[in-house]
């Protein structure tokens, strides 16, 4: 039995969340469609290039990486997701809690809406 649209959008948030507990660029940029457009709170919008730059240069230089989805939300195209993250740098741990708003279309992500804990962030020099 083939998995339906929506067991499919969620289990690629499951996919992205994965890849960035991983370090794994590629699956991420994979998973992202070419034009895919992203919004995160305290910084507005992004394009690919920025966003991905931000994500590499940021959250993947951690040394060690954990997000933990702790709920999962998904109707039609897009999945709402709430995750708590912990980031360990060499000098100091970065922890957010995350509410994420993802719209799925052919397998791919075409927008990206991320809320959290600006304070946390700023404080943590992750911008």
């Amino acid at each position: 039995m083939s998995m339906s649209i929506t067991e499919a959008n969620k289990a690629l948030v499951q996919r992205y969340s994965q890849a960035v507990i991983d370090g794994d660029m590629d699956t991420l940029l994979a998973l992202q469609h070419a034009d895919v457009k992203w919004w995160v709170l305290g910084r507005g919008e992004l394009d690919r290039e920025t966003f991905n730059a931000a994500v590499r240069n940021g959250l993947l230089s951690a040394k060690k990486r954990s997000v933990v989805i702790t709920g999962l939300t998904a109707e039609g195209d897009r999945v709402a997701y709430e995750a708590q993250g912990e980031m360990v740098f060499e000098d100091r741990v970065y922890r957010n809690t995350y509410h994420n708003l993802l719209v799925i279309r052919d397998g791919l992500i075409v927008e990206g809406r991320e809320y959290m804990d600006t304070m946390a962030s700023t404080e943590a020099r992750l911008r």
